[in-house]
């Protein structure tokens, strides 16, 4: 069997957004199964940390893309697809697969991804397919991604799809800060942003749909969340009045976004575009209700609104916020969903099974009921 050792090549945390996170649970979980894990921050901005390696310089970010695995190793790039500066990272981790011998990996994780190869012409296709098959696996997180990446050549054994999340961990427990939040909204909604260029568009629809329900429900709450979040939407609540129901918290760590979202009596996903949003495979695991925009790919179990109608948001929430809803104490994670993620390490490290060799966890007790 080859070498147990990963590089794991992404933004990490912080930012608290959804590939970053993947990022950080995946290195968590490779680790806990015995595997030795180092990771390569693609973030220029990030601070320094034991946690893994960076670089402010863009050619000394690449260089070390490039050289940072060796012939033992698996190198696994997490990256949108959605820009020149993406597809460079793609190309310089395919050249270390093509050229030193790497087992490269890739996992494209944004919904804008689609739309952006949808543009290119002859000349790039050709290039595109040529870096791609540089790749031992090409993991899309949806199966629209996967199709994209079928009209330009790539499919078969090589194109796998595998949604980023893995899981949730034990129930988190709110802070006394957001026990108060959470008292002072009956019902509460969460809404997280992210998904596409500019992650507060989508909340913008929340708080409109908000405005409407007040009168119906004069003790409705809005937990709003996410990076890059709050110059646009914090001026609104104002305007539209919404001071005394609505609170925009911005980035915060992933521990209190679970511990909000499980305490939440709806999460709302209102994105214009999405590859896998981990926030709202998250509030399904803890049984919370969804209610998403009607994105290329929504998991099953989500109450779907079309993009952009505020009215049909309000429709849906309506109809959601009329069930009833269990207290969130009785609200326990469900299982974790790394099968896939981890079937496909035991293959590429050359596992006859996924026992071979490798550490497995005891297995995580059923929810209580």
């Amino acid at each position: 069997m080859k070498a147990k050792r990963a590089v794991l090549a992404g933004f990490y945390p912080p930012p608290f957004a959804g590939e970053p996170v993947h990022v950080m649970q995946l290195a968590r979980l490779l680790r806990d199964r015995g595997v030795t894990v180092e990771i390569l921050n693609l973030n220029r901005q990030a601070s320094p940390s034991r946690k893994y390696r960076s670089s402010r310089s863009r050619l000394g970010l690449l260089w070390r893309l490039l050289t940072v695995a060796d012939a033992a190793s698996i190198l696994h790039l997490h990256t949108n697809g959605h820009s020149r500066k993406s597809w460079l990272m793609i190309l310089v981790a395919g050249l270390s697969g093509r050229f030193r011998g790497v087992t490269a990996v890739l996992t494209l994780h944004s919904g804008l991804l689609p739309g952006y190869v949808a543009g290119f012409g002859r000349f790039r296709r050709r290039l595109a397919r040529w870096i791609l098959r540089s790749f031992t696996r090409v993991v899309c997180v949806n199966a629209e991604i996967y199709r994209s990446l079928k009209r330009l050549g790539i499919g078969g054994s090589r194109t796998v799809v595998i949604p980023a999340f893995l899981g949730v961990p034990d129930a988190p427990e709110l802070s006394a800060s957001d026990r108060a939040l959470v008292a002072a909204y009956h019902p509460m909604l969460v809404a997280v942003a992210g998904g596409e260029e500019d992650p507060e568009a989508g909340l913008a629809i929340v708080l409109r749909a908000l405005q409407r329900l007040v009168p119906l429900y004069p003790s409705l709450g809005a937990v709003l969340m996410g990076w890059q979040v709050g110059a646009k939407t914090r001026p609104l609540i104002v305007d539209l009045g919404l001071t005394d129901h609505a609170v925009c918290l911005g980035e915060v760590p992933h521990d209190r976004c679970l511990a909000l979202l499980r305490a939440s009596n709806v999460t709302v996903r209102s994105t214009f575009v999405d590859g896998d949003a981990i926030t709202v495979r998250e509030a399904l695991a803890f049984g919370v209700p969804v209610v998403a925009s009607d994105t290329d790919f929504r998991p099953e179990g989500v109450t779907l609104f079309r993009r952009g109608d505020v009215s049909d948001l309000v429709a849906k929430l309506g109809q959601v916020l009329a069930r009833p809803v269990e207290g969130s104490s009785s609200r326990e994670p469900t299982n974790e969903q790394s099968a896939a993620i981890w079937q496909l390490y035991t293959e590429l490290m050359g596992a006859e099974d996924p026992t071979s060799g490798l550490v497995q966890p005891p297995p995580r007790p059923a929810a209580s009921t």
